[in-house]
């Protein structure tokens, strides 16, 4: 489970507003339930490599510059002041954390996983590896989702916003965290220029 403040509320810099919460919710429980996990997979490569073809043209010293944007819709505030290198190495912590919870999920064994929101904020001195690293934990996802094909487990796993999730939810929502930081790091990019 993520885990939350220990009142229970999320920290106020990971906060969006409440009625993006519900909207995204929504969103993944409705994407989740109408395409296959096949199809979810496509989008989620898809979103990954175009946020990787992005980067790969920078210099480091652009890639590492943070670069303060605008909040929109499904984003927290203190992520509005990140380098490119750092919205990947998001990326990268937070789906390696769903790869080890659709496993935990999809095998029923999960030995008491935890995840917390300081294990998936990005480094500050986030680098070009981040790069390889993203286009790596796409191919190790992937091959976890086909293992599992389509991602009827019965077991449920609580997203600190979203509630109990399965790992089809799991799934539905690590493709549009995909390209909410995608989103991101073309914002990102409108300001480097």
């Amino acid at each position: 489970m993520i885990r939350r403040a220990r009142d229970g509320s999320d920290p106020p810099e990971t906060r969006i507003p409440a009625h993006e919460r519900l909207v995204a919710d929504l969103g993944v429980r409705v994407y989740a339930s109408l395409a296959s996990p096949k199809t979810i997979l496509r989008r989620f490569r898809t979103e990954a490599e175009r946020a990787i073809a992005l980067s790969e043209r920078l210099t480091p010293e652009q890639g590492a510059r943070p670069v303060r944007i605008r909040r929109f819709p499904g984003i927290e505030s203190d992520s509005r002041h990140w380098s490119v290198y750092m919205t990947l190495d998001h990326l990268v912590l937070v789906n390696t954390a769903i790869t080890a919870l659709i496993h935990a999920i999809c095998s029923d064994r999960h030995h008491g996983i935890e995840i917390r929101l300081e294990d998936v904020r990005p480094h500050p001195d986030a680098g070009p590896d981040r790069i390889e690293a993203l286009a790596a934990l796409v191919e190790r996802y992937a091959h976890q989702i086909e293992r599992f094909g389509s991602l009827t487990s019965r077991g449920h796993y609580a997203h600190p916003w979203f509630g109990s999730l399965t790992a089809r939810q799991w799934h539905a929502l690590a493709t549009l965290h995909n390209r909410m930081h995608r989103v991101q790091i073309e914002k990102i990019l409108r300001r480097l220029d």
